[in-house]
């Protein structure tokens, strides 16, 4: 076929190195009886994947045959004959050419594109295939479980209390109706607001002009689902960082299925939980596929390659994408620097390898620090031209960056001095004293201002649930991570240790990568275990490794080669060589050695260990979404609202606070009013002292149940319990009524209000108690109220609720009207 012989040609007249893999390809199909497999040819994905691109390769059933061998072993030949296949490509793949040939051999990106994707595709086979979307099903699932608890008939309630704040933001963009690309008009609308989480606030009014027609109301039902894209994203990578480094499709699938059953990820990224950290997720997971991608690619090469590297149109371009993933980094949240910090550690460890193996510590490091100095002139554009983000966040990457270059050239002199490596990490450690006081004294500002960051962020906001440590001793220095990781952290930890103490054997970048980022991570999660969820992407890889590892030592499955005790060197192995054939660990439904006892115990083994995070995941996104009695109050006071005049504020816990007030008004920028005065009024032990203070702000004050033995003297008693009535502990209260009783009693609403005032007269020194009977939301109860009678004869009693009140067996009757209006009733006993 003329077509075979001319997209052989092209392929070798681009890539003269890829004859080797034509003519093995050749040689391996005139062998063969039958389709033969990727795995018969000395081939990586890449390379494979161009032959399949070109249709020099074609798929037939379950396996391959060159498409025309006669037309492709002619093409060969003549490029043999021609000498295109010696000296020529070989001097440009090692970068010895001259300047002019520099790079000219290497395929454009639109071709390595196509190559990558046909390398992917020529991997992937049925059983691959049904495997990967039954894992992404089961995490869409996974993170779907509260779906009803999110969307209720025409309303939406996003879980917890931070999403509104952003949900907010974003219909403040949509209410000014601007342009996709209109920047400046985004940075005028957010105000004081581009410094922390800018483009957080843009990707949602981004989606929703997008998918939703740019409609305020479609708002909260488009920023739902952004969550659920995140996660998937997340998911691809995972599978890519395992793929990429054990070649096991077995443990890159188990990686996937780890991370949906990890509750410290599901927490952040279930269902309609939008906010920063689910944006933070995605920048993060694609920030290392892409380091991990130059550490990869840079194997693939031989030593003193370097320019063939370098100039790779692909080698840029990835690069510049990392640099795109920084500056997004940079605008998505004021804490992003500690993103940052596992590839700091990643090139000093990086480094240390390169100078053991003989290797060019710079030709590692450069297209890394590149990217953080694109990374860097991205955020500082935004920066001085918008004002996105505050300095301090924008200059990390540069001094990361400056960081890299002191770290990578101190590696080159020890290299060139035969010095030994640890060396290095000490110069390198001895390095950050320098390089922060340089900052300190170039950016005192923003060095104060890292300072404060640093002590808020990993040693501050006391009180809150998420600082506490992920080892904290509240919760048994053992079992403090299962709120987060499950069991498989204790899965985690054994694999990370083991290839990290062989990273420091063995020249393995690849895995370099995934172990500084998890060390750093979870390093953070150590102090604050708000972070473990930006470690969950890089664990799975090492929870999915030590599951596989666990089911190969019960014979469940073929251990993994990643744990082989030797390879044939008589060295022992960890993953595969990258450069080398790929030769990976296919994953297959029901091998020949399956059997149903090795099912069982396969299925037996896996819910053992997932068996505590298939309760918790779904439990730890049930405490953050709005519960039923949450969600019908905010529905309620929203419609009274709309009903009666005055404040529409709703007062409630800070951990709610915005969901109640942005159902009720479309408010739900900030809590901080509730948070200094909701806890405060509770503990009171006069409610009514706090009446004036409330008045003409608060119009809802909704209480839920705490479910503990309260102070029968405070004002979550008198109001929550007593409705306000008296007690032989307390007066009650006549400015606090309740409004709105939720089904099963678990909240209850309460409106300050100026309340009646009944006066009368009586026997001086006596005590005047009187009571009426108040139905709220079907639920009946005794109002009551006491007074002592003044020396003068007469008495002076405040109610919150209007009625028919009971005094020494006379009544007096209460309206509506004067409770609302603080009207005094004249009562006279015996008239």
């Amino acid at each position: 076929m003329a077509d075979a012989h001319a997209a052989t040609r092209t392929l070798l007249e681009d890539r003269p190195e890829l004859a080797e893999t034509v003519a093995d390809a050749l040689a391996v199909d005139e062998g063969a009886d039958a389709p033969w497999t990727f795995a018969d040819v000395d081939a990586d994905s890449g390379a494979f994947g161009e032959l399949v691109s070109h249709g020099i390769v074609e798929s037939e059933g379950d396996g391959y045959r060159v498409s025309d061998p006669e037309a492709v072993r002619s093409a060969l030949e003549a490029f043999e004959s021609d000498g295109d296949g010696g000296d020529g490509g070989a001097d440009v793949a090692s970068g010895v050419d001259d300047g002019e040939r520099v790079g000219i051999d290497d395929v454009a990106i639109g071709d390595r594109m196509r190559a990558w994707i046909g390398g992917v595709t020529a991997d992937m086979h049925r059983d691959l295939a049904t495997g990967l979307v039954a894992v992404f099903a089961y995490l869409f699932v996974m993170r779907t479980v509260t779906y009803t608890k999110v969307f209720r008939e025409d309303r939406v309630f996003l879980p917890s209390n931070d999403p509104y704040h952003y949900l907010y933001w974003t219909e403040q963009l949509l209410a000014a109706d601007i342009g996709l690309f209109e920047i400046e008009a985004i940075s005028e609308v957010l105000g004081g607001r581009t410094s922390g989480y800018p483009l957080v606030y843009t990707i949602g009014w981004a989606a929703t002009k997008l998918f939703g027609g740019g409609e305020v109301e479609a708002a909260a039902g488009i920023v739902a689902w952004i969550p659920i894209v995140s996660a998937l994203i997340v998911g691809g990578c995972v599978y890519l960082y395992a793929m990429w480094t054990t070649g096991d499709e077995r443990i890159a699938l188990a990686s996937v299925l780890v991370l949906a059953l990890l509750p410290g990820h599901a927490l952040y990224s279930g269902i309609g939980f939008f906010d920063h950290h689910t944006v933070d997720y995605t920048w993060l997971a694609l920030s290392i596929l892409g380091v991990l991608w130059l550490s990869r690619s840079l194997d693939r090469h031989d030593v003193g390659e370097w320019r063939s590297y370098l100039l790779a149109p692909s080698t840029i371009a990835v690069a510049g994408f990392v640099g795109v993933i920084v500056a997004a980094m940079v605008h998505s949240w004021g804490g992003s620097p500690i993103l940052l910090v596992g590839l700091a550690v990643y090139l000093t460890l990086r480094s240390a390898s390169d100078i053991r193996t003989d290797r060019s510590p710079l030709v590692a490091g450069t297209p890394v620090i590149g990217a953080l100095v694109v990374g860097f002139v991205l955020a500082y554009l935004m920066h001085t031209r918008y004002g996105w983000q505050e300095s301090m966040v924008v200059f990390m990457p540069l001094l990361v960056a400056f960081g890299g270059i002191v770290v990578v050239g101190a590696a080159s002199v020890v290299q060139r001095l035969e010095w030994h490596p640890g060396v290095h990490l000490g110069a390198a450690a001895a390095s950050v004293v320098p390089l922060w006081f340089g900052f300190a004294w170039a950016r005192p500002e923003d060095a104060d201002r890292f300072r404060q960051r640093v002590t808020e962020s990993l040693l501050g906001r006391e009180g809150i649930a998420e600082t506490r440590s992920l080892f904290s001793a509240d919760f048994g220095f053992l079992f403090g991570p299962v709120d987060h990781f499950g069991w498989f952290l204790f899965v985690a930890l054994p694999a990370l240790v083991w290839i990290g103490w062989r990273c420091v054997q063995d020249h393995r970048p690849e895995w370099l990568v995934l172990s500084s980022y998890a060390v750093s991570l979870l390093g953070f999660a150590f102090f604050q275990i708000r972070f473990a969820g930006e470690a969950t992407a890089v664990t799975s890889v090492f929870a999915g490794v030590g599951l596989v590892y666990l089911l190969g030592k019960i014979d469940a499955v073929e251990p993994p080669t990643i744990t082989e005790s030797a390879g044939e060197d008589g060295e022992q192995e960890l993953g595969r060589e990258t450069g080398e054939s790929d030769d990976r660990t296919r994953f297959v439904w029901w091998p020949a050695s399956m059997s149903i006892g090795r099912a069982s115990t396969i299925a037996l083994a896996v819910m053992l260990i997932g068996s505590l995070s298939l309760f918790l995941v779904p439990g730890i996104m049930d405490t953050v979404a709005i519960t039923d009695s949450e969600a019908d109050a905010a529905a309620w006071i929203d419609a009274d609202a709309d009903d009666r005049e005055g404040p529409n504020y709703v007062l409630s816990d800070w951990g709610r606070n915005r969901m109640y007030n942005y159902q009720v008004s479309g408010g739900g920028d900030t809590y901080w009013y509730a948070r200094d005065n909701y806890e405060a009024f509770l503990n009171d032990p006069n409610p009514d002292s706090h009446y004036d203070r409330f008045s003409g702000r608060v119009g809802y004050i909704a209480i839920e149940n705490l479910n503990v033995d309260a102070d029968p003297s405070t004002t979550y008693v008198q109001l929550f319990e007593q409705h306000g009535s008296a007690s032989t502990a307390t007066n009650g209260s006549g400015h606090f009524r309740v409004v709105y009783i939720a089904e099963g009693g678990e909240v209850k609403v309460f409106q300050p209000v100026p309340g009646a005032t009944i006066a009368g007269q009586s026997e001086p020194g006596t005590d005047v108690s009187l009571e009426t009977t108040v139905t709220v939301s079907g639920e009946e109860f005794t109002y009551s109220r006491q007074r002592s009678v003044n020396e003068n004869g007469t008495y002076a009693v405040r109610v919150a609720y209007p009625g028919e009140y009971t005094i020494e067996n006379e009544s007096v009757q209460v309206s509506e009207t004067a409770v609302e209006n603080g009207t005094q009733v004249t009562f006279n006993e015996g008239a």
